[in-house]
């Protein structure tokens, strides 16, 4: 079953770093995880919010992710405060039907 996962976070970081400091050091990681179906990277730099969607093949994927040194690293980076998570299985039928899988 597919599990998605929604991040929300604030940033201290102007929209200058945002790329060189948090996108580029992590992207090909990321979408190189076994598993990963997609990630949607979400910005308002005016704001200093941010979110990530990730789709999974499987809970054990997301797991596995969640429990690498990888996602550790990011979580420690000085600029990313008030990081929640929340992570659900998906309705694959009902999401079917508006083209969410």
């Amino acid at each position: 079953m597919r599990h998605a996962q929604i991040f929300q976070y604030d940033l201290t970081l102007d929209q200058t770093a945002y790329g060189p400091r948090f996108v580029d050091p992590y992207a090909q990681a990321i979408a190189d995880f076994p598993g990963l179906i997609r990630k949607t990277w979400m910005a308002d730099h005016l704001n200093g919010k941010f979110a990530s969607f990730y789709l999974w093949e499987s809970k054990e994927a997301m797991d596995a992710f969640m429990a690498s040194p990888a996602i550790a690293q990011v979580a420690a980076e000085p600029f990313l405060k008030d990081l929640v998570i929340t992570s659900l299985p998906v309705a694959e039928s009902a999401s079917a039907i508006t083209r969410g899988v």
